[in-house]
């Protein structure tokens, strides 16, 4: 059997490095990722107050994992699912948590938000319905 070289070994290492990124980077985010990311802000969601800084941190976290809107529209469909199953969230602090945290993620935090009305357009977000879009045509 032959030895393995000391670049051969770092040529594999490289290319295995290499093919993970580009996999890691061509993956959606995911619910437990989200879930991970806001673990922190439970507290707030279902007493208000201030979020703590862990909270903000894993907020502006989501926002750098979720920069494209298919990434954005799954993560508020795992917050929205997550906010429902929980018991104790309150709507009106969940609203509140982006602006107490100074994270604008594109889509509101709601129980009841329909997350493929919202197109993220950098720090704004705007809702565009089938009625808004036909008179802004006409």
């Amino acid at each position: 059997m032959r030895k393995i070289t000391t670049t051969s070994r770092t040529m594999l290492l490289l290319v295995i490095t290499l093919l993970m990124a580009i996999a890691y980077n061509g993956e959606a985010i995911q619910c437990p990722q989200v879930n991970m990311y806001l673990a922190q802000c439970l507290p707030f969601l279902k007493a208000g107050g201030n979020p703590s800084p862990m909270c903000c941190n894993g907020l502006k976290s989501l926002k750098a994992a979720a920069p494209a809107k298919p990434d954005r529209q799954v993560a508020c469909q795992c917050l929205k699912s997550v906010a429902n199953t929980i018991p104790g969230i309150n709507d009106d602090f969940a609203k509140q948590l982006p602006a107490k945290c100074g994270v604008n993620l594109g889509v509101p935090f709601s129980k009841t938000v329909d997350c493929n009305r919202y197109v993220y357009c950098g720090d704004m977000c705007i809702v565009i319905s089938k009625y808004e879009l036909l008179t802004n045509i006409l």
